[in-house]
């Protein structure tokens, strides 16, 4: 039985009935807005799939959030608990927020559109039916023991029935909103794990698999040589494990502090990603250039910039040891304050970027946008991935593929639940992040 089988099983008239009461919206709408939702989403996790960033996010999830079919087996029983129902809508909000970033206001006003019901309505559906699609796939990922990449390929299998069964006047604002036209045209496909990553196994616990793209602490391999050592090189050894987790947190501080909170360990819904189309309108006023060119910050010279990224990451990129998952910051860009205008210096920087991934054709990278400079009422968050949105658009215009460049937004990268009252300093940057070589 397929996916859209196994849900249409789930989404009884029972179901939809519980579900049009607690949104108190007329039954005939609300089916119409849950089954644009299930279409949306599963579109976006579709997509997701396409990179390997998108592929761990997703099975992290299911794993971590116990997404096992416990749900599937009698949900109008639950739903006809308020408090069970409104937890259920919490969870699959904060869910999507990770796995289809900065979508959530969007595809809530198209499916409050589309279904004629109150957004408000539509916010909640949105939450509820995430939680009950993630259910769904879950229980297949559990009955079928699948990996990562078998539950990309059990995605990427409902192709067909996914552009049978989206409707005719959804499917061309579906393709707008979520940016599926590849998907649509047939020209996406699925990530391809490297074997490499696993020499010795044909499949890997989720948890290594997921978290390969955080730095890793090597002190582990080093205890089966420390009784050859003295105990002055083993207090040598200790200090330089310590000195080396200190750099990396200070280097990574923003990024980990974030990630210490989600589900996920690749990202967050500040990040996220761009792997959908997204409707963020930032201006990109060619006049701001020359009015704010004053305050702007100098960049670095096309001299300091030159071989800056090149001299850094070659030697990490060649060095097949160093583990997956080193942020290193582009240095040699700038945009002028509130804009998405980029500085003169800047193009050398992201030339340096564009060959260097054209030198490694292995190299998959997450690039990182901080901004504190955010004007005329847009957010940080919003400018910072847009930003970064727009220098993924150049590498594309330079021939690189856009499954091997996923782009996120973290504001100020200040978290906004913070409660350890420490200062932290808003940042304004670009890094990037290997997530494959």
């Amino acid at each position: 039985m397929n996916l859209f089988a196994n849900l249409n099983n789930v989404l009884s008239s029972d179901v939809m009935s519980r579900i049009a009461t607690y949104i108190d919206e007329p039954a005939d709408k609300t089916s119409k807005a849950v089954n644009g939702l299930v279409y949306t989403i599963i579109g976006g996790l579709m997509k997701r799939t396409m990179s390997d960033i998108g592929v761990n996010q997703l099975y992290s999830h299911i794993q971590k959030g116990r997404y096992d079919g416990t749900l599937t087996d009698n949900p109008g029983n639950i739903l006809r608990d308020p408090s069970q129902t409104n937890t259920l809508i919490m969870q699959g909000n904060d869910v999507i927020s990770h796995l289809l970033p900065a979508m959530k206001s969007s595809i809530s006003n198209m499916i409050s559109t589309y279904a004629g019901i109150r957004n408000s309505s539509s916010i909640s559906l949105l939450g509820l039916t995430t939680t009950i699609v993630l259910q769904v796939l879950g229980k297949q990922v559990k009955d079928q023991k699948l990996d990562a990449e078998g539950l990309a390929s059990m995605l990427f299998s409902e192709r067909d029935a996914f552009i049978s069964a989206v409707p005719d006047d959804f499917m061309p604002r579906l393709v707008d909103k979520v940016g599926l036209q590849q998907i649509v045209t047939g020209q996406a496909a699925q990530t391809r794990r490297p074997t490499v990553d696993s020499p010795t196994r044909s499949t890997a616990p989720p948890a290594r698999q997921i978290t390969s793209y955080d730095l890793t602490d090597d002190s582990d391999n080093e205890n089966a040589a420390l009784t050859k050592w003295g105990f002055g090189a083993l207090i040598a050894l200790a200090l330089a494990i310590v000195g080396y987790y200190i750099y990396q947190n200070t280097q990574k501080y923003s990024d980990e502090h974030k990630d210490s909170s989600d589900v996920s360990t690749v990202a967050g819904d500040s990040i996220q990603a761009d792997t959908v189309t997204r409707s963020l309108a930032v201006p990109k006023d060619p006049a701001a250039k020359t009015a704010t060119s004053a305050t702007a910050v100098t960049p670095p010279t096309t001299a300091t910039v030159a071989g800056g990224l090149t001299q850094l990451m070659t030697p990490y990129l060649t060095n097949p040891a160093l583990p997956k998952g080193r942020v290193f910051t582009m240095t040699g860009v700038a945009f002028l304050p509130g804009s998405l205008s980029l500085t003169p210096g800047s193009v050398a920087a992201i030339g340096e970027l564009t060959t260097l991934l054209k030198t490694h054709p292995q190299l998959q990278i997450q690039l990182v946008g901080y901004a504190n400079d955010a004007q005329g009422g847009f957010t940080n968050k919003n400018l910072s991935f847009k930003r970064v949105y727009q220098i993924k658009q150049q590498l594309m215009t330079a021939g690189i593929n856009f499954l091997r460049v996923d782009a996120i937004g973290r504001g100020t990268g200040v978290y906004r639940r913070d409660t350890s009252a420490v200062p932290r300093p808003t940042l304004r940057k670009i890094d990037v992040k290997v997530v494959a070589k």
